[in-house]
This record gives structure tokens, sequence and C-alpha cells, in this order.
């Protein structure tokens, strides 16, 4: 409720707060990722099999690439949108980048959950 009180008095803050929280949950993982990987001190390709075995290490990880997609995502369509005034070029570079950011995020579920299309 306060969310969207706050959020319609504000138009761009919607997004803002979105890229922050993204940026918070991004720093609170690598915390995370640091303890367990002096925790574990993987050390051959197997000990970092074993470090992203865990089914709810690979859902964080997971949670974690779509967080730093947003925040990317939202980042360069700011970028974009004031550093670019032609609106046909500017169109054309947020489909790569839409583009790449689906390429990344499936590519990422591939890896961390062996998903097969």
């Amino acid at each position: 409720m306060w969310f969207e009180l706050f959020t319609a008095r504000y138009p761009g803050m919607r997004r803002w707060l979105t890229q922050r929280l993204c940026a918070l949950t991004m720093a609170i993982y690598m915390l995370l990722f640091l303890l367990r990987v002096c925790w574990l001190s993987p050390s051959d390709f197997s000990g970092w099999q074993a470090l992203f075995m865990p089914w709810w290490w690979r859902v964080l990880t997971g949670w974690f690439f779509i967080c730093m997609l947003l925040h990317a995502w939202l980042g360069v369509r700011d970028v974009l949108r004031d550093y670019v005034p032609h609106l046909t070029l500017r169109a054309m570079l947020q489909w790569l980048v839409d583009i790449t950011v689906i390429g990344n995020l499936l590519a990422a579920g591939l890896i961390l959950f062996g998903l097969n299309f």
C-alpha cells in the first residue's frame, strides 16, 4: 500500500526503488557466496560442482541472476533514454539489450538447473 502511494506520487520512483532493491539483494548474495566459498574451499571442478549442488543454493543463485539482469536492464534502459535521442535507433538498441538479457537468463537457467528445451 505505501509502495503504491509513494510511487504514484513520483513516477520514476518504482524503477529507482526496484534497481536499489536488486542491488541490495545482489550484495547480500555476494556476502553469502563469499562465506560459502570460504567455508567449503572448492579447489577443483568437483568442489565447485558441490558448491552449487544444493537446490536451495541454485534457487538463490537463480534469484541473483534475475536481480542482476533486471538491474542491468533498468540501467541500460535509462542510459539509452538519456543519451540516444533518435527513437528508431533507441528502439533497436533496446531490442538488442532485451534479447541479450533473455539469452543470459536462459543460459543461467540451463547452467543452474540443467533445463532441456
